[in-house]
């Protein structure tokens, strides 16, 4: 007598298909950062090929740097993804290691571009000095924490994500079309937006209308981030301390 197959087997195909389709979220949350950096630096890097933008030789060993740690995101949201958990863990020291090399590179970038550059006549120039701080220190944090969280993967890849999205602030700050009148406001809207629709709608979508705890936790923290970055810009006592910091730096 032939077996009859239960009829559950479509409905239990269909409540996978959700899951199925939001897989590959956070590997596309790494494509989508690569189109970022892409759209701000590739007219700069045709610019140099055509030698009408000088860049310094050690800004490439920076970019380098910086595309290497978005591809090893990449990677690794593309293992997880695919269930290839041993060798997501594998290659995750080395995605880490990279993550810190990134973190070194944008704290040396930062530094380099007071010692490089004259130093300002007007002290409101300074503020713009706070958003390197606020990326690094932040990112830092970001990554420390995605390290703590490493065997809670709902946690990690959250984390990471942050961590990843911070690291492009110096492309969105490119972004011409990002009105200035509001100083870093303009610039820090579109980078929380970059980052904060995609990862809102993704827990609404797959954690029953509900954030993920990770994804409230990493908000408050750039939050807090932000209100310490706007506190500070233009007042009198981080002018003069970023000023004083400048003028050390340039002997």
């Amino acid at each position: 007598m032939p077996t009859i197959q239960p009829e559950t087997e479509a409905p239990q195909r269909r409540a996978y298909e959700p899951r199925w389709r939001w897989r590959y979220f956070f590997p596309s949350m790494a494509g989508f950062a690569a189109v970022i950096l892409m759209v701000a630096f590739v007219p700069e890097f045709r610019r140099y090929a055509a030698g009408t933008f000088p860049i310094a030789w050690i800004l490439h060993i920076h970019a380098a740097i910086m595309f290497a740690w978005v591809g090893a995101f990449a990677l690794q949201a593309y293992l997880g993804a695919t269930g290839r958990t041993s060798t997501h863990r594998r290659t995750g020291t080395y995605a880490i290691a990279l993550g810190w090399l990134a973190w070194t590179s944008m704290i040396f970038v930062e530094f380099r571009g007071i010692v490089a550059h004259p130093l300002p006549t007007d002290l409101s120039d300074y503020d713009w000095n706070l958003p390197g701080p606020f990326v690094y220190l932040t990112f830092g944090v970001f990554l420390a924490w995605a390290v703590w969280e490493r065997r809670r993967p709902q946690w990690h890849k959250r984390l990471m994500t942050f961590a990843l999205f911070l690291s492009l602030e110096a492309a969105i700050q490119r972004y011409a079309w990002i009105p200035t009148n509001y100083a870093f406001g303009g610039i820090a809207v579109v980078l929380d937006l970059a980052l904060l629709a995609p990862l809102v709608a993704y827990d609404l979508r797959t954690h029953r209308l509900r954030l993920h705890p990770a994804t409230i936790q990493g908000i408050v923290v750039i939050c807090l981030s932000e209100i310490i970055l706007f506190s500070l810009w233009g007042t009198a006592i981080w002018r003069n301390f970023a000023s004083v910091v400048a003028h050390k730096l340039h002997g």
